[in-house]
């Protein structure tokens, strides 16, 4: 038998280790190779060492930015933009009028009272009327209902110029006005502002003196500006429906609008009807000045 070099056999101190290893071999070789044992989800989401310590680091330097300067500063939402940027632009946040600003150069308005209409009708005797009604632009002056507008000059200029029953009442009344508003605009302008059909009608009719026709809608947007805020002041007019042959009490009690049917007997020329706030529901018209 042969034997490596410097090997002592008769060495008793190395042999139980060397029958050990021999052993361990032997038993790794009979039962086979150990089976890998596969990553687990919470084996990949352990933090790594470097990770635990950036963590540690993070949290140091802020309890130390607390200890030196207070609480964090907070920051608004940043909007990123996106690819649907494009589809619709972001809504604008100043209020866009939707009518144009009054352009009329107005200077002084003068409502011309009850007692003063011989006054009126003799300064302005050979004045030439130029009219306007509804217009094209649907504005708060064309859509408002009558009755409302009607609420709100009470409010801004006052008792009418002229009722129904301030002119003589033909049987039955032609044609004739439920209020008429007269003012003199810069000392020198005629103006006339009346209901167009009544109580169950929308908007108003505004005259002028035919020079200014071309100004007529700038005049009449400036004008009655005011009524587009006013409030609503209690009123009442007397009204005649052609169609129906009917007189009624057309107003405003503070509450609701009424329309109420009353005997012709009732109606005395010159005599204006008073507030009667005792209306029933069955005579209210809606509240809503943009209600059908």
């Amino acid at each position: 038998m042969t034997y490596a070099p410097n090997w002592d056999w008769q060495d008793e101190d190395a042999l139980p280790g060397i029958l050990f290893v021999c052993g361990a071999l032997l038993v790794g070789s009979l039962v086979g190779p150990t089976p890998t044992r596969a990553q687990t989800p919470d084996d990949a989401e352990e933090p790594s060492l470097i990770q635990r310590y950036q963590r540690a680091r993070q949290r140091a330097l802020a309890r130390r930015h607390l200890q030196q300067k207070g609480r964090l500063p907070v920051h608004l939402p940043v909007q990123l933009p996106t690819h649907t940027d494009s589809l619709r632009p972001a809504p604008s946040t100043q209020v866009e009028s939707t009518e144009p600003e009054p352009s009329f150069p107005l200077h002084d308005v003068r409502p011309v009272r009850r007692l003063e209409r011989n006054w009126f009708r003799e300064k302005f005797a050979d004045t030439e009327w130029a009219f306007l009604g509804e217009t094209s632009h649907h504005a708060f002056l064309d859509t408002a209902r009558t009755p409302s507008l009607r609420a709100r000059l009470q409010t801004a200029f006052g008792d009418p110029t002229q009722t129904l029953v301030d002119t003589p009442l033909e049987m039955p009344p032609d044609k004739q006005a439920q209020f008429e508003y007269w003012f003199v605009v810069n000392d020198s302008i005629p103006v006339q502002v009346t209901d167009a059909s009544g109580p169950r009608d929308r908007g108003l009719i505004v005259a002028v003196e035919r020079s200014y026709r071309s100004q007529l809608q700038a005049l009449r947007d400036t004008l009655l500006a005011p009524l587009r805020h006013a409030e609503r002041t209690p009123y009442v007019d007397y009204y005649y429906d052609e169609q129906r042959e009917r007189w009624y009490r057309a107003g405003f009690d503070g509450q609701s609008f009424f329309l109420k049917q009353i005997p012709r007997t009732n109606v005395a020329p010159g005599q204006r009807a008073f507030l009667d706030t005792t209306q029933t529901s069955e005579s209210s018209l809606p509240s809503d000045e943009n209600s059908p």
